[in-house]
């Protein structure tokens, strides 16, 4: 009787795992009423990636402009184009933008569900997933950027890019400065750039691990594949009914930020049928490297490979000096984001300075994955990154939630003794691990921020 009631959960499990091939983020969007194309990216190494295209909005909300600018998309680690659409058209950003008349662009970087084919490797191959975050700035976004600014025939685009979108977007400009011609404006949320003080206790264990380089060889060129599909199905399969849902939120918030009350429940399914997405091992692992190391650099092989890559070892920092945008950087972030925290942020502040806009949230509990999943992100998030781009197309703006914004200062002294300016933000406690970045000191930046004009 048990081995029959495995069987049945498998076939199910199988049955779920098909279903999600089969609908793809053209369907999604297609179910409301968009157009949808579909396109694919060569890069220079052989990947082909997919790339998914709203050309215009056939809504009745629809706002006609003599242009439609580009505006291309890029999601996080284990996400596809697939976590842009989830949100309704109310809500969704990629539909928002469509409403206002942009041309938008999904793009899924090598590896993930939607870009596992390649020229000459087979995807079942090691040599297939011998990549790290690296090759998807240095390589995937910039031929994403050319492929889209040639096929609408424009020289600039609109980027906005999540988590892992904010990484490579820096990795880009870092590597080839050149292409910040052809950024109009950039919008990152919640960007894993420096990740020292990342709080999430289920992995910061892993990290201190797997982080280190002796790890690099042990999991190298492996993917994902298996793992993910087994926890999609488990999680579609369990988190549907209304007890085990509420587990299922309290789990991610452990992950991303514990408990925020953001999370829109509605779409939890979908969302957990995208995710987690296929990635190389060698992606996670370089995000490892960055909360144990403390830097933001290329991936940390062992002493022989880093001598032959790199001429050194380790590697040697990517040097965001070299990021100098025509429109400054739009950088969001929240205090409860386990993985960006705002010491990170702070140390990031103090690289760019004036070359970025700082959009503190103020709900206190918004974490990581409420960036996407709030059900508040139209109005704290969505919103805002529109008007962003309104702004800079000269065209007429709604809300003015970006431009209004001010900080209500006080200063505050740290337990280190440090004079500092907050909001609403508790004295940091002097950590052993506080003064990493030597140069700062907890919240000092905050004067400098321009703070979401949110309540609770």
């Amino acid at each position: 009787m048990k081995i029959l009631q495995i069987i049945i959960i498998l076939i199910e499990i199988y049955k779920i795992n098909e279903l999600y091939i089969t609908v793809n983020t053209c369907t999604r969007i297609t179910r409301h009423g968009y157009p949808c194309e579909q396109h694919t990216v060569a890069t220079s190494d052989g990947y082909l990636l997919t790339v998914f295209r709203i050309p215009q909005s056939f809504s009745s909300e629809g706002t006609k402009h003599a242009t439609t600018p580009a505006v291309i998309l890029m999601n996080c680690l284990f996400g596809t184009s697939d976590l842009w659409i989830i949100n309704d058209p109310n809500n969704g950003l990629p539909f928002l933008l469509a409403n206002a008349g942009y041309d938008v662009w999904l793009g899924n970087s090598r590896g993930n569900l939607y870009s596992q084919d390649h020229m000459s490797l087979n995807s079942k191959s090691q040599e297939f997933w011998d990549f790290s975050l690296d090759e998807i700035g240095q390589i995937d976004v910039p031929a994403i950027i050319d492929y889209i600014t040639e096929k609408v025939q424009q020289l600039k685009l609109h980027y906005v890019g999540y988590s892992q979108g904010g990484s490579v977007f820096f990795m880009m400009l870092a590597t080839k400065p050149s292409y910040a011609d052809k950024i109009k404006t950039s919008q990152l949320l919640g960007p894993g750039v420096f990740m020292c003080y990342g709080q999430s206790p289920l992995v910061k264990p892993l990290a201190q691990i797997l982080g280190r380089p002796f790890a690099a060889n042990f999991l190298a060129n492996m993917s994902t594949h298996a793992s993910d599909k087994i926890i999609r199905a488990l999680t579609t399969t369990f988190c549907q009914f209304p007890l085990l849902a509420d587990l299922c939120g309290a789990v991610m918030n452990l992950l991303a930020g514990w408990g925020s009350p953001y999370l829109n429940k509605d779409i939890l399914l979908d969302f957990l049928q995208t995710m987690p997405a296929t990635i190389s091992i060698r992606q996670l692992m370089h995000y490892f490297q960055f909360l144990v190391s403390c830097e933001f650099r290329p991936y940390d092989f062992d002493v022989e490979r880093n001598m032959l890559k790199y001429g050194m070892s380790p590697p040697a920092a990517y040097n965001l000096q070299n990021v100098h945008l025509q429109h400054p950087i739009d950088i969001y972030f929240s205090d409860n984001d386990f993985f960006v925290s705002t010491r990170d942020i702070e140390h990031l502040f103090h690289l760019l300075g004036d070359r970025a806009s700082w959009h503190r949230v103020i709900y206190a509990k918004f974490n990581h994955f409420d960036f996407i999943l709030a059900k508040n992100v139209r109005e704290v998030i969505n919103d805002c990154v529109l008007e962003k781009m309104e702004k800079y197309e000269n065209r007429p703006s709604k809300s003015g939630k970006c431009y209004d914004n001010k900080l209500q200062q006080h200063p505050v002294t740290t337990k280190c003794g440090t004079k500092t300016v907050a909001r609403k933000i508790k004295a940091p406690k002097c950590k052993q691990r506080l003064c990493v970045y030597s140069h700062t000191t907890p919240m000092q930046m905050l004067s400098h921020i321009h703070v979401m004009d949110a309540t609770e």
